[in-house]
Parts: structure tokens; sequence; C-alpha cells
């Protein structure tokens, strides 16, 4: 065999070889956990399987959109542990220019550069944070991939007591309220009665985390998702990795925030808010491959 032959025939074998390896190597374990060079946040490990979407058999609140059906997600994934914080967003806007959000609400409370870097960020639209996963390598959950991985193979309406896995209004403020009883009095005075309790975003990772290590999947702020809303899609949605409807006008949040009241803090609440919107509220994370 001549050299280069040779040569060449070497490689093609350390190729392939390489490829064999690939290919046995074995799936991480659910929960495991990997730093996103880019974004320097902690992602974990997602695997597929199978599961429930919609309101949970225990739960006597589930709205007409939140229809029980059964999904698979066929794909593993790593997700975002937390919601984005102040100081990943921070490492996004020096690598690309992009302009600082607001810093402060329209109630006066400190939030993105002007709050705590272990805060999540607030006040993005929902471009804006698919920009930012698409800067870190990663995107936006679609609403499927959300709720398997806020459930983390649980069936009920929440993945733990609320009191210990979220931050919403009874608990976010300076002292304990009865957030539903305060909305019902007057909804319009309501976020002022949270403001003057001190309620507001907490630094991220304070709370139990689901079985997979997710922490903030419910409450402390809303989270977008990928998907265009629609009340009747879950009626007749694909069961195998569902993407949503092609069109619309509104996208989805999930997961609740401070301000929000027990009844909404579910793991299949559908709120929905125009994508140009920004609110003191709305949040993200991100999911995908990591290298």
């Amino acid at each position: 065999m001549k050299p280069r032959a040779k040569q060449t025939a070497i490689s093609l074998m350390a190729g392939l070889l390489a490829v064999t390896l690939s290919a046995q190597a074995p799936a991480p374990n659910a929960g495991q956990t990997r730093i996103n060079a880019k974004d320097g946040q902690k992602y974990a490990w997602i695997p597929p399987g199978k599961f429930n979407m919609g309101c949970s058999l225990t739960d006597q609140r589930c709205a007409a959109d939140e229809t029980r059906h059964p999904v698979e997600i066929t794909h593993g994934f790593w997700m975002g542990t937390t919601p984005v914080t102040v100081a990943a967003w921070k490492r996004y806007e020096d690598a690309t220019g992009t302009p600082p959000l607001p810093t402060v609400d329209l109630y006066g409370r400190k939030i993105n550069e002007a709050a705590d870097p272990a805060q999540p960020v607030v006040f993005e639209t929902w471009s804006e944070a698919g920009a930012f996963c698409s800067w870190a390598g990663m995107r936006l959950p679609t609403e499927a991939e959300w709720e398997y991985a806020a459930r983390a193979g649980t069936t009920d309406y929440t993945y733990g007591v609320l009191q210990t896995i979220a931050w919403y209004g009874d608990n976010s403020g300076r002292k304990p309220i009865e957030s539903t009883d305060l909305f019902r009095e007057d909804p319009t005075k309501y976020p002022k009665k949270l403001l003057s309790n001190g309620n507001g975003p907490k630094s991220v990772g304070q709370k139990l985390p689901n079985a997979w290590g997710l922490y903030d999947m419910l409450g402390n702020v809303w989270q977008w998702v990928s998907d265009y809303y629609l009340a009747t899609y879950f009626t007749d949605a694909a069961v195998t990795d569902p993407i949503g409807p092609a069109t619309g006008t509104q996208r989805v949040l999930r997961g609740g925030a401070w301000d929000t009241t027990p009844a909404n803090i579910r793991v299949s609440y559908r709120h929905t808010n125009p994508p140009v919107d920004r609110v003191n509220n709305f949040g993200f994370r991100c999911v995908g491959n990591l290298p």
C-alpha cells in the first residue's frame, strides 16, 4: 500500500472508531448537570419519556384550555436549572452590544442590572428571550418540553409543597399574606398592596428543586416558551414532540410568578401574552444541546 493510501485508510478507521464510540456513549442521567460555557449557567439533563400533559387528576381548578392528553418527548435535552439570571444577561449584553433592559419597574422596584445579579432577568420580550438562547447555543423550550420537565415524573398539579418550592404572592414579601383574599377584595389595588409588603422577584435557586434538579419552575417569574397560544390546541395536538400552533398572536408563558395567587401556580396552567410586551414578572430559561 502506498504511504498516502495507507494514511487515508488509517484516518477512515479512526473516524469510524470515533463514531462507534460516540454512538455507544451512555446518555446522561436525569438531572445530571453541566455548565454552558457561553452563558455561564448550569443546565440539567432531561431524559426522553412519556407523560400526561394538561390537567392533573387531582386538580379541581383546571381551565378549559388545560385538556389532559398523552404526550411523548422522544429526545433528551439540557435545560437551565434556573431562569436566566441578571448576571447571565449582563454577560450577553457585554458580548453582543445588546442595549440594557429597564432597571426599574412601573412601581419603582429595582430590577435587572439594578438588582441582585442572581435574580432572574425580567422585562425582556419573547423575541429578546429567544435571541439570548440562540446566542447561548440553545433555544426556548416548547410548551410540552416545559411541562414535562416541570413535572419531572410527578403527576400532581405541583411537584412539591408550594411554600417550599415556589415564590408567589403569599410568601414573596416581607411578611406572609393571603394573596387570594387581597386580589378578590380589589384587583385594581392588588399590585400596590404587594408593593407595600415588599413583594418582588427573588434570587434564583433558594427554594427546593424538582426531582430533575430544576429550581423555580413554579413561581418567581413567568417563563416564555416557544409556542403560539391556541385555546383548543390541546384537544387535537400532536402527541409526539408537539411544537404548538403554526400561527397566532399570543405566546405562552408557564409557571407563575412572585405576584401570582396559588390558583395559578400549577404545572398545567397556561398564561398568554403579546410577545412584544415587557412585564416585571416575565423571565425565561433555555433548552437544547450542549457540546
